[in-house]
């Protein structure tokens, strides 16, 4: 799993939106499978997803929100630390992106809301939100 992750951070690392995708959907993988894996380079793998979010290639946008709803789901609290560079990030995507983004993007907040500490999210949510 320790290997996956290297090779997912590697493809995240490409100019090539298809191998980007790849290193996205693997990210989103290990979440589900072996989450234990990215706890110890959570910040660095939250960098390189959130990166994404506003890639110009939809395609890659929306892998990367739906990566970071998944990361929510399976790493809960683990998340708190990451929470405010994410808000911030998704509600800049959800005021000017194709729909499907703008939809990815505000279920990928509600997911956070529902599974970071409460009063983390929404101390995020306000500050992003006033900016």
């Amino acid at each position: 799993a320790q290997q996956s992750l290297r090779e997912a951070l590697s493809l995240l690392d490409s100019d090539d939106w298809e191998t980007k995708e790849k290193g996205l959907v693997s990210i989103k993988h290990l979440a589900g499978s072996h989450s234990e894996v990215l706890l110890s380079r959570l910040r660095e793998i939250c960098l390189a997803v959130t990166s994404e979010v506003a890639n110009l290639r939809s395609k890659v946008s929306y892998s990367a929100i739906v990566t970071l709803g998944e990361l929510f789901v399976t790493l809960k609290e683990d998340m708190d630390s990451e929470v405010d560079e994410v808000a911030r990030v998704l509600l800049q995507v959800v005021c000017n992106c194709p729909e499907f983004v703008e939809k990815a993007a505000s279920q990928t907040l509600g997911i956070m809301g529902e599974n970071v500490t409460p009063a983390r999210a929404m101390a995020a949510l306000l500050d992003s939100g006033v900016r």
